[in-house]
């Protein structure tokens, strides 16, 4: 309904009424296919006219206190600075807005796919926001320029007036399907209704509410016979606060809709984890301990020793303890001491990882309500705050953190070792800063060359309870050798330290830093065999 032609309307007469007389000091881009217009009032100095161009989603609105970002913006029709606004006016029929200036025309045009924005001058040499072909922009030149442009409410109804027949009027483009759905819900004369209507929308309070039926946000005058209100609907009298309101809500209830979806895929996913590692432990729980089996067999074995020599795979003993034969099963390559030691051994492995299985089981049982009550919760809520105190509880990491750590891991050369060890190498001084103190993680190792230049290295350490083999450090310091000075040496020290004892400070030149704590491996400069480049 927002973008409804007569809509439009109103919105031209309401800037107009607060731009005439003011200048747009700067036009700039800071999103893709949105323009801001800083136009500075007298007690808000950081007032902006913001036009949309996206094909789906066309608009004009205000922003009351904006500040243009300090990088990645692009300026507009540079060579007409401080442009003082005559008139807002809107072509008759059409949703082309036009702003007159002291040095020429700004005019948006919002058609799907061709929305773009004008500025031509006093002497009628035309520039476009967004690019567009010679011919095109020949066609919507001429086209723009013929139009009849107004700010007054008769000359809208007098547009209509022009089309009598009703059938006609239905398949007016400025009329719109929504408007022709109130008509026919009046049920009464279309001529009057439709004049009704749209007087409606060009004075009436706009309500904004979250439609549940329809699960989106409403816009639209109050007056509306065809929409129910809902308690908690706001109303506007002026149409920029509307639609501000109206992108606000759009905007947070998209962002429940992601977060929900992301957090109920989440839980699933935990609730499939902890159900079959809690399957797995149970089945070892159930099954009982060895423990007094083993050491029973090392009992025996003991009271027998005399008859265990090397060689022997097994051994038939009388059993003192129950009665009858044991058959113990014995290692032909161990003495007998050592089979004895053998089986006292797995006695107590298996007294050891019997409690830690029931410890595990207790604690995969606790995770498992405590997801099953985050998930009622979950159920219950609607609310982002809400949503936002799950996802924390739940220790999820954002998909924008995803994002980010995989466009940063784009940056740096990759490699996985043993298919399980992530390594990644800095391409130049810049890099290698980014790198060792932007990428790198405090319990990371770090990997230089010693005494030469050479490329950052950075092996991922995923699990800060594992220990790294030292085979993997070994080949990790070979490829900081081989991206240094020294690649061409038979042998190269390489310095290696966990990330947190790097620093860097502002007294350091690019790719510098100091390392409080190492030690050094002496290894052949290249890449290992089973070192494998990662394509991202």
């Amino acid at each position: 309904m927002y973008k409804n032609y007569f809509y439009l309307f109103r919105c031209v007469r309401e800037l107009e009424s607060v731009l005439k007389g003011y200048r747009i000091v700067d036009i700039y881009t800071q999103e893709k296919n949105k323009l801001f217009f800083h136009i500075p009032l007298p007690e808000k100095p950081d007032y902006h006219l913001i036009v949309s161009t996206n094909p789906h989603n066309p608009f004009v609105t205000i922003k009351e206190d904006h500040r243009k970002a300090k990088k990645n913006t692009i300026n507009f029709f540079t060579e007409y600075p401080s442009s003082k606004i005559i008139s807002v006016k809107i072509a008759v029929g059409d949703r082309i807005i036009r702003f007159e200036l002291d040095t020429g025309m700004i005019t948006v045009i919002f058609r799907g796919g061709r929305s773009n924005v004008f500025f031509s001058d006093t002497i009628n040499q035309d520039s476009t926001f967004k690019k567009i072909s010679a011919g095109v922009s020949e066609d919507l030149a001429g086209e723009i320029k013929n139009c009849k442009y107004t700010s007054s409410v008769e000359d809208v109804f007098g547009f209509i007036a022009v089309n009598s027949d009703e059938k006609i009027l239905r398949k007016l483009p400025s009329i719109g399907k929504e408007l022709i759905k109130e008509i026919d819900f009046r049920g009464g004369n279309f001529r009057n209704d439709l004049e009704s209507v749209i007087m409606e929308i060009l004075t009436d309070n706009i309500s904004v509410y979250f439609n549940e039926d329809l699960g989106k946000p409403a816009f639209h005058p109050v007056s509306f016979r065809s929409f129910k209100l809902p308690e908690e609907s706001l109303t506007f009298d002026n149409y920029i606060d509307a639609i501000n309101k109206y992108f606000s809500l759009t905007y947070s209830k998209s962002s429940v809709k992601e977060l929900k979806k992301e957090i109920d895929k989440f839980i699933a996913k935990e609730l499939e984890s902890i159900s079959n590692k809690l399957n797995n432990v149970k089945i070892r729980v159930n099954a009982g301990t060895k423990e007094a089996v083993y050491r029973h067999y090392g009992d025996l074995l003991l009271a027998n020793i005399n008859s265990i020599h090397r060689g022997l795979k097994g051994i038939d003993l009388d059993d003192y303890k129950y009665g009858g034969k044991l058959n113990i099963v014995l290692d032909e390559k161990l003495s007998p001491n050592q089979n004895v030691d053998k089986y006292y051994d797995k006695s107590r492995a298996e007294k050891i990882e019997f409690k830690r299985s029931q410890e595990l089981l207790t604690a995969n049982e606790n995770a498992f309500d405590r997801l099953i009550k985050i998930r009622e919760k979950f159920e219950r809520t609607e609310e982002q705050t809400e949503l936002l105190q799950i996802k924390k509880e739940l220790k999820m990491t954002s998909k924008q953190s995803q994002q980010d750590d995989k466009k940063d891991k784009l940056m740096f050369r990759h490699f996985m070792i043993e298919n399980k060890y992530h390594i990644f190498v800095g391409k130049d001084g810049r890099n290698n800063d980014l790198l060792t103190t932007k990428f790198a993680k405090q319990n990371d190792f770090w990997f230089h060359a010693r005494s030469v230049s050479g490329s950052h290295v950075v092996l991922r350490v995923e699990n800060t309870k594992e220990v790294i083999p030292k085979n993997i450090l070994m080949k990790t310091a070979s490829v900081a050798a081989f991206y240094s000075k020294a690649k061409t040496s038979k042998l190269v020290p390489v310095t290696y330290t966990l990330k947190k004892y790097v620093n860097k400070n502002a007294r350091h030149e690019v790719g510098q830093v100091t390392v409080t704590k190492e030690n050094v491996l002496l290894v052949k400069p290249e890449i290992p065999k089973d070192c494998e480049a990662v394509l991202e």
